[in-house]
């Protein structure tokens, strides 16, 4: 071949596989359901994997947890050794729910007026078939690079993000220069991700009669106590902290709180507890915000020793952020603009995704870029354009061999 690498590798990108593949994927249900036998990421997992070995990529398969398997796949450059880029993107989907709600099978993967439908298209198999495709141009393309690209498709991110977690202890990230989450995007370059903080509370008492209430304490007065003024702890963090300008603000949010037997409303409850669900801005350590909590609970047992409260934590994944002037940032955008024609905004992704423990625990920069809607994953009626997949790909396969030099 002659030319331009990157122009070769882009006319090597079969955009009519690479949808026939998404619908396939997308029909293959990927929902983890605990105790339900074959409800897990097995089936789309290993259609992956199948793919990957028929392009004669070097594939590995290792179970995060039974029946839950991670896939890794590598390809060398062709022109010796250098750094490695990893590209990521998880195989699970969350349950479609009702599926009334649904105009169609929430697993139908049917394409109308160039919309493919069906749980899992956004987010986040379209961007996964855009990866593994943008893979297989390049390597068709002869590899002209020196290093290695390895794609990391894990399980479980919607979960407690097991999947990633194994991949970055079994040292699969480990001196990557940088990595591509491609996760939905809807044409933003995110260089942040909110944390996500997930606390238990508990609140413990005396039951008693409840016309009787001073021979008991109510755990459930004390968690509303505790429960007011972590609320009024949001609000005074969000005065001294200014929303972050791609993030928002800080949100303490309350999600569960279960106490006492509806069947018993005439006895006060000795146990209550609560489960928040925060969501940080890189300004705001999580520590602190723990211990502010913790802070929170002390005020209310001194003004009613009788409480009793103690606080977990379920899971902690701190906010991340990356200099917009990184080289893996300005890679993305200026692919972004040679496909499209304009530079991309800068964005922040308002969850977490695996890319925060490629950070947090593997040290790896982050981008998160990918096609589709970002507010549409979960809902009923997922879809994703797939001209946005096709191109997707093509921006993917000019920022891996741009960070390459392979120009």
């Amino acid at each position: 071949m002659s030319g331009e690498p990157i122009t070769i590798a882009r006319e090597q990108l079969d955009s009519e596989a690479m949808i026939v593949f998404l619908q396939q994927l997308v029909r293959t249900p990927s929902v983890y359901l605990p105790g339900v036998p074959g409800a897990n990421e097995s089936a789309a997992a290993l259609l992956v994997a199948d793919l990957l070995r028929s392009w004669g990529w070097n594939v590995l398969v290792e179970e995060a947890a039974p029946g839950r398997p991670n896939v890794i796949a590598e390809l060398s450059g062709s022109r010796g050794a250098g750094p490695l880029l990893l590209m990521e993107g998880h195989t699970d989907v969350v349950t479609p729910g009702d599926h009334s709600a649904w105009s169609d099978d929430p697993f139908s993967g049917t394409i109308i007026a160039g919309r493919l439908y069906g749980r899992g298209a956004v987010d986040m198999k379209g961007g996964l078939a855009a990866m593994l495709f943008a893979g297989r141009a390049i390597q068709l393309a002869g590899a002209p690079f020196a290093g290695t690209l390895r794609l990391l498709i894990p399980v479980d991110e919607e979960g407690m993000m097991l999947g990633i977690k194994q991949i970055v202890a079994g040292g699969y990230a480990q001196g990557a220069l940088g990595c591509i989450v491609c996760e939905p995007e809807g044409g933003e370059v995110c260089v942040a991700q909110k944390g996500s903080l997930r606390l238990h509370l508990r609140s413990y008492g005396r039951i008693a009669h409840g016309a009787m209430p001073a021979r008991g304490v109510n755990a459930l007065s004390g968690l509303v106590r505790w429960l007011n003024l972590i609320l009024d702890l949001e609000r005074e963090l969000n005065a001294a902290y200014p929303a972050h300008p791609l993030l928002g603000p800080l949100y303490i949010s309350p999600t569960v709180a279960v106490a006492g037997d509806s069947a018993q409303i005439n006895v006060l409850p000795g146990f209550a507890e609560a489960y928040l669900d925060i969501r940080s801005i890189p300004a705001i350590s999580h520590h602190m915000l723990i211990e502010r909590i913790k802070h929170c609970a002390a005020h209310v047992c001194a003004g009613c020793p009788e409480f009793r409260f103690d606080l977990s934590v379920i899971d902690d994944r701190p906010a991340t952020e990356i200099d917009p002037e990184h080289r893996l940032v300005r890679a993305v955008r200026h692919a972004h603009q040679r496909i499209y024609g304009a530079v991309p905004p800068l964005g922040g992704v308002p969850g977490s995704t695996d890319g925060t423990i490629l950070v947090r625990d593997g040290g790896v920069p982050v981008v998160v870029y990918g096609p589709g809607d970002k507010w549409l994953p979960h809902q009923p009626d997922e879809c994703i354009v797939l001209a946005d997949v096709v191109r997707a790909a093509q921006v993917y396969i000019v920022a891996v061999l741009d960070l390459f030099g392979a120009e």
